[in-house]
């Protein structure tokens, strides 16, 4: 099966490659995914920065315009001419400054107004603490910046509320008189109207770990923002998008993950820790899994798949895995079979080892020992019963076959008889014209002491016979005299020897007399198992069964049993049909303990 080892490790490589790309294909498509993301994150913030710079612009042009208000002009003109602010002169600027606001149209108006004179002090303000007037905001930077004649915008936070402020010199005449700040609040409606609905991010604007508004409800992780804020360094702001230590941070927000890209705000808010992030929700994990899902119906397609191409080597590896296990598997294993088959009828002793390649000729060896081994253990017990009960002619009724398949292992008619019968050689080629038991021998003449012998005598031959009357039957062919005769004048005439069947087939001249009703054997049912059975195995066997009766049958195991006890000492014998050279045969095995 070299070969189809071969094959399966070709097919297992070129699975494990196939496994591999797909498995690693979706990483290059994962890396190109956090790319762009991060290309996406960096163009918003980089868009979003101008914006707010173009606001910026909006706001100082909204303040311009504020402060060239004649009536603002004169206002602040006189009150820097004034030691003191009074409430009456506070009340008519503020008038003046919500007239001029409310004049403000078709364009973002500001959340409030600072009117400051020429000595930084406000004379009034707008919308936001209206009441409070006369303080100094004369320090700030964005003050001092518009009392000298810049225009400015800052970022300014009162309290926890953050404005974006933008503040202009105001000039009557040649002389400046004064500055206006507007502010603007910071807030979710100005986030949303910075990012638009082009940029597909979100917008938040955070000091240290407070938000101060966002696009987006979603509580993001600030204090990681804050570390990513803390990197930058550097006066310009405006590269803070685009710096190479600015890359964007992954945050969470409850059981969401996102990212986000921060810069710094400027002004007295950047001072203090303001910043902007923009972010948005990562996307999914490119994995196998992830690839399979996100497959469509297109993709599976003809046109975008190479479907003859996989069908093709499909059938390829499928053809010649199954070609190499008929040639290498199947085959062998059939012929095996045949074999097996063969050595089971007969047909053959053993196992052909060359014709059966591989492993299966070492099963052909494997058999082929355990077959020398049970034929040399066979060899060893027949030789060993030969050894005790003499050698027995072939297919007689003591023959020994230890392959053959035991009958009942427990005699259903008892145990043997507590009395020893009269010695008896185990003869299987005796006449079967012997009966089955000895009758007592007449007593023998004054003076004469009776015979004493191992063995019955062998019956004696007679040339000649001399008429006599007919002796009674059970005492033919024993080889004594009749009971009160005293010369042995009737003896049975000598028979050639006769083989098994003969003899049970009634052969013999001794099988075919007439015998009594009385001298039939009683039925045993182990017996009569027996004769069933070889009864059944000569059929089987095509052989002629019109002769064969029970009572001849029990009487020759009855005398081989007997025999076989005196003989060995056992204490059962137990008899077995099987099949020698296709006629059925009966053999003997002694029980010495059950």
């Amino acid at each position: 099966m070299f070969w189809s080892k071969i094959w399966f490790f070709v097919v297992a490589v070129g699975a494990a490659i196939a496994l591999t790309v797909a498995l690693v294909m979706p990483r290059p498509a994962q890396r190109a995914a956090v790319q762009e993301e991060t290309r996406r994150l960096t163009v918003a913030c980089g868009v979003i920065n101008i914006l707010l710079e173009g606001d910026a612009r909006n706001r100082v042009d909204l303040a311009g315009k504020f402060a060239r208000n004649e009536d603002i002009e004169r206002e602040l003109a006189d009150a820097s001419a004034q030691a003191t602010l009074d409430e009456k002169r506070m009340k008519t600027v503020r008038g003046i400054g919500e007239t001029v606001m409310d004049g403000i149209k078709g364009k973002r108006n500001p959340a409030f107004a600072i009117l400051i004179d020429r000595k930084g002090r406000v004379v009034a303000r707008v919308r936001y603490e209206d009441s409070e007037f006369g303080d100094v905001l004369a320090g700030r930077p964005l003050v001092d910046d518009a009392l000298a004649g810049y225009l400015r915008d800052d970022i300014w936070m009162f309290g926890r509320t953050t404005f974006l402020v933008a503040a202009s010199p105001v000039i009557k005449g040649t002389e400046y008189v004064g500055a206006i700040v507007l502010g603007h609040k910071i807030d979710t409606e100005f986030a949303k109207k910075i990012v638009g609905k082009s940029l597909l991010v979100e917008l938040g604007f955070y000091l240290n770990n407070d938000t101060l508004a966002a696009t987006e409800a979603a509580a993001l992780e600030q204090s990681t923002m804050a570390q990513g804020v803390a990197k930058l360094k550097g006066p310009e702001l405006a590269t803070d998008c685009t710096n190479d230590i600015n890359t964007p941070l992954a945050v969470r927000a409850g059981g969401d993950s996102y990212s986000a890209l921060v810069a710094r705000l400027p002004g007295e808010a950047g001072a203090r820790g303001a910043f902007y992030s923009v972010f948005a929700k990562k996307p999914a994990e490119i994995g196998f899994g992830a690839t399979l899902g996100g497959a469509t119906k297109d993709d599976l397609g003809f046109g975008s798949f190479p479907w003859i191409l996989v069908g093709g080597g499909f059938l390829l590896a499928l053809g010649v895995g199954i070609f190499l296990m008929l040639f290498e598997a199947d085959r062998p294993l059939r012929r095996l079979a045949a074999d097996t088959v063969k050595l089971a009828k007969g047909d053959s002793e053993r196992l052909a080892e060359d014709i059966h390649p591989g492993k299966f000729g070492s099963i052909a060896r494997s058999v082929n020992i355990h077959i020398d081994k049970l034929g040399r253990e066979a060899k060893t017990a027949k030789k060993d019963l030969d050894q005790l009960l003499g050698p027995a002619p072939e297919g007689s009724l003591g023959t020994i076959d230890l392959l053959a398949t035991a009958l009942p292992s427990i005699r259903p008619g008892g145990a043997a008889p507590a009395v020893s019968p009269p010695p008896s050689e185990f003869r299987f080629g005796d006449s079967g014209s012997q009966p089955a038991r000895m009758p007592t021998p007449p007593p023998s003449r004054p003076g004469t002491p009776p015979p004493v012998r191992k063995t019955p005598p062998a019956f004696p031959a007679i040339s000649t016979p001399t008429p006599q009357p007919r002796p009674p039957q059970d005492l033919v062919g024993t080889g004594f005299e009749a009971a009160g005769n005293n010369s042995p004048s009737i003896t049975a005439q000598s028979a050639p020897p006769l083989t098994l069947d003969d003899d049970i087939l009634g052969g013999s001249q001794a099988a075919q007399l007439p015998k009594s009703p009385e001298s039939s054997p009683r039925v045993d049912p182990y017996f009569r198992q027996v004769y069933d059975q070889f009864l059944a195995v000569k059929k089987s066997c095509n052989e002629p069964t019109s002769g064969l009766t029970y009572e001849k049958f029990s009487e020759k195991l009855v005398k081989n049993r007997d025999d076989l006890i005196a003989k060995t000492g056992c204490r059962e014998v137990r008899f077995t049909v099987y099949i020698k050279e296709g006629k059925a045969a009966l053999k003997a095995t002694p029980v010495k303990e059950e």
